[in-house]
């Protein structure tokens, strides 16, 4: 069999009408971490389970008190609620928001309340909003996050926040209500409070009144609970009849707020199509069994994987090989416009499984099997991205996993808001990508099936990789030529003396990656491929004649051979990085490093922020207590292609210890 039969096979048997329906059912729950609806969701998809005759699902449980570590991780504190209100009471009489009507409304965590109080604005919630303003025994409005405002209320005496997007957030679309939460833990639960999510245009109405110098009361009402609970994780797999220690695990989320369509229902339910769909191709033997097993895992994102993934490496019998992260994947191509997106797997798990997806997408673009009768009917758009944070699939990326991870998904300006409704859903979006996943998966579960295809789909992106390399080595080059500073120029040239090893190193690890995965290989292509590698590195190498051979300064050396070793175990909990890089107060308060050093991070904060923090991740991934900085650095230029400014991540890797997360 070829890939493009199995890609045709895929397309007769998934449907993307059904994955819709499914999505549709799941939006329906208020899906809030290690709460009761959370639980019945999950009961929900495990029927759904036992209906094509599952005999391997398992709920696994989890604490959920707040407490709890899992890892480096706090475990979230469990939280129902029955209802909520808000209603403005001066200078106007008016209904502002009611759980029942949009559960947004209502931030998650939020303690029972019955109140009435005046609104007091302080605009995005930083220190000096506070200053000279009397906010006690007031609710607060603000366009911060919740979340990160529990010490600042305390600190101030205020006893609630109304929350409302940004200008930039709310773009187009001022009727638009966030999902934002409190999220305490053990440590802040009796700081905390309540909360409420308005949008923009009712906060701006506030804010009118406050201007003109009227008094705003409101009166607040919530009925919920906070208590030490339970989270689940619900898991199924179809065992592999060969190496079934070696798991392929597929996994989406199935939390947020109802109706959160699309984040996360539509990965969620498009997870099962592709469950059910793969039980009813083997049930007609239009298949064969797969020889390594495939996991299927719906979670609590973040919270819950954790802990699975401490429980499951307890166990010699577990050794999974890669992970497919389902996460947004339903978008309407013109209801919501974003194209579909591959986030890569990280630099630091060379793998086949970029190029593999590629190619299966190349197949599916303009398959007209794969268009759904009521779905969009045009040319497949999307974009194949650099490695990105922001879901579970970064934790099996890192420790102890470390296996190659990928992310399918969507940016979306409608993800976690009351705006994110079945109808921007579409079912031919579900189906392309419902059977790229579905081909990726089966490819890599046979040990020798696919192996000397996924040979040649390699070759064919290591032209691309050589393309984008000597590019990145001709414009590093012209920029060498410009700089006027000795060291700054001694230290490019090292680097670009270098940086060609990096590249050969990296294709070896792949091309040993695919040997180790499938074993039967054509053994002269692999010749073919290791004298084009030679070859060249040996292009690159006469291009160096322009830059000197480099011996640096001592001190220099020194600090780029210098091994940084992780403080931390299990997967790396981004979450002090995130509040020191968006609040320049924490950076200086958290950290003793010196103006210049904080302007160094600050400059390279842009690249570490995109992707959801795609970047800062690969540097924390390439810490592995083995690679030195010098290494770390020459990896990170095989990921924008181009080099990073060795004194700005020297400058975020000092930041890490001084944060005291790793040392040397």
């Amino acid at each position: 069999m070829h890939l493009d039969e199995l890609v045709n096979i895929a397309a007769r048997e998934l449907s993307g009408e059904r994955a819709k329906k499914l999505t549709g059912l799941l939006s329906q729950y208020h899906r809030i971490q290690a709460s009761t609806e959370f639980l019945t969701t999950i009961e929900l998809l495990r029927d759904e389970l036992k209906s094509v005759g599952d005999a391997n699902f398992q709920i696994h449980e989890y604490i959920a008190d707040g407490t709890k570590r899992y890892y480096d991780w706090n475990t979230p504190i469990s939280w129902d609620i029955e209802d909520g209100s808000l209603t403005l009471i001066e200078p106007e009489m008016k209904n502002l928001c009611r759980f029942s009507a949009v559960p947004e409304s209502v931030c998650t965590h939020s303690k029972s309340i019955d109140i009435t109080a005046e609104v007091i604005h302080v605009h995005e919630g930083k220190r000096e909003d506070f200053q000279n303003i009397d906010v006690k025994g007031k609710i607060v409005l603000t366009s911060a996050s919740p979340r990160t405002m529990i010490e600042r209320l305390y600190e101030n005496g205020a006893i609630g926040i109304i929350a409302y997007p940004t200008e930039e957030r709310a773009k187009g679309y001022s009727e638009m209500i966030q999902y934002v939460g409190l999220w305490p833990n053990a440590d802040n639960v009796d700081k905390s409070t309540f909360g409420f999510s308005l949008s923009r245009q009712q906060a701006l109405e506030i804010i009118n009144h406050i201007k003109m110098g009227k008094k705003v009361t409101v009166q607040a009402k919530i009925k919920a609970d906070l208590y030490n609970g339970k989270m689940h994780v619900l898991s199924t797999k179809i065992e592999g009849s060969v190496k079934p220690e070696e798991e392929i695990i597929v996994i989406a989320h199935i939390c947020h707020p109802a109706p959160s369509a699309n984040d996360n229902a539509s990965g969620s339910a498009l997870l099962m199509e592709i469950f059910k769909t793969i039980k009813t191709l083997l049930n007609n033997n239009t298949i064969k069994s797969p020889e390594r097993t495939i996991r299927f895992l719906w979670v609590p994102e973040f919270h819950g994987t954790i802990p699975w993934i401490e429980e499951n490496f307890k166990s010699n019998a577990f050794s999974p090989i890669l992970c497919i992260n389902l996460d947004m994947v339903g978008e309407h191509p013109a209801l919501v416009g974003y194209p579909f997106t591959v986030n890569k797997a990280s630099i630091s798990t060379p793998t086949f499984l970029n190029d593999l997806i590629a190619e299966i997408i190349d197949k599916i673009k303009d398959n007209t099997q794969i268009v759904e009768q009521g779905g969009w009917q045009f040319p497949w758009n999307f974009r194949i991205k650099q490695f990105a944070g922001g879901s579970d699939h970064l934790l099996f990326n890192d420790e102890p996993a470390r296996i190659p991870s990928v992310m399918f998904g969507h940016s979306d300006i409608f993800h976690h808001t009351n705006l994110d409704t079945i109808e921007k859903v579409d079912p031919t979006t579900l189906k392309r990508v419902g059977c790229t996943a579905l081909a990726t998966i089966l490819a890599s579960s046979y040990k020798r099936d696919f192996s000397r295809e996924i040979q040649r789909i390699y070759l064919k992106g290591l032209q691309k990789r050589k393309g984008l390399f000597l590019d990145m080595y001709t414009y590093e080059l012209t920029c060498l030529d410009k700089l006027e500073n000795d060291s700054e120029r001694e230290l490019k040239s090292f680097l670009l003396n270098q940086v060609i090893n990096t590249f050969e190193k990296y294709e070896k690890g792949l091309i040993e990656e695919i040997e180790r995965i499938f074993g039967d290989i054509d053994e002269e292509l692999t010749n073919f491929i290791q004298n084009d590698l030679q070859n060249f590195k040996q292009l690159i190498q006469n291009l160096r004649e322009k830059t000197e051979i480099i011996q640096l300064e001592q001190g220099i050396s020194e600090l780029l051979n210098k091994i940084p070793l992780r403080k931390w175990e299990g997967p790396f909990n981004s979450s002090i990085i995130y509040q020191t890089l968006y609040d320049p107060e924490s950076l200086q308060e958290t950290t003793n490093l010196t103006e210049e050093k904080i302007a160094e991070i600050k400059q390279l904060s842009k690249i570490l922020m995109e992707n959801y923090g795609g970047f800062t991740f690969e540097i924390v991934n390439l810490i592995d207590n083995t690679r030195s900085v010098k290494e770390i650095l020459l990896n990170l230029a095989l990921i924008n292609w181009r080099l990073v400014q060795p004194k700005n991540l020297i400058s975020f890797i000092e930041m890490l210890e001084s944060l005291q997360l790793i040392e040397y």
